[in-house]
C-alpha cells in the first residue's frame, strides 16, 4: 500500500474515532481494554463458556449496591472490550478499592443467572491503573 493511501487511512479512522458520537467514543475504549485484556492473556468475555473455571480482566462499568435492610449482595458488571460479565459477591455490601472504572483481574465459575452470564463470589485483584 502506498504511503498516502496509509497515511489516509490513519487520518479517516483517527477521525471516526474522535469525532466525539457515543458509539465511536466506546468503540475506542471497548478497543483498549480489549488490548490490556490480550497483553494480560486472558481470555475475553465473549468466549466464556459456562461451567468453565476462567480468568477475566477488564474494567468495572456499573456496580450495585444494596439498600439497608435488602439482602447484602454486591453486585458490579465487568467489562473486557469483547462483552460483559456480571460478578457478584454474596455477604458484601461493598468492597474497598472496587468501584465503576476500577481494574480488575478475575476468578471463578462461570454460569447463567437470570438469563446473564455471572461469576459468583469471585477471587479478584485489583490492577493499577495504565499510565501513559
Amino acid at each position: 500500500m502506498s504511503e498516502w493511501l496509509v497515511s489516509a487511512w490513519k487520518r479517516l479512522r483517527s477521525g471516526l474515532a474522535l469525532a466525539g458520537a457515543s458509539a465511536s467514543r466506546e468503540g475506542v475504549e471497548a478497543e483498549d481494554e480489549d488490548r490490556a485484556r490480550r497483553e494480560r492473556g486472558r481470555i475475553a468475555v465473549c468466549d466464556v463458556q459456562e461451567r468453565a473455571q476462567v480468568v477475566l480482566f477488564g474494567s468495572l462499568s456499573s456496580m450495585t449496591f444494596p439498600p439497608e435492610g435488602a439482602a447484602a449482595v454486591l453486585r458490579a458488571t465487568l467489562h473486557d472490550g469483547t462483552g460483559t460479565i456480571e460478578l457478584l459477591w454474596h455477604g458484601r455490601r461493598s468492597i474497598p478499592g472496587l468501584h465503576v472504572g476500577a481494574r480488575v483481574e478475575v476468578e471463578g465459575v462461570a454460569g447463567r443467572q437470570g438469563g446473564l452470564l455471572t461469576i459468583v463470589n469471585p477471587l479478584y485483584r485489583l490492577v493499577a491503573p495504565e499510565h501513559e
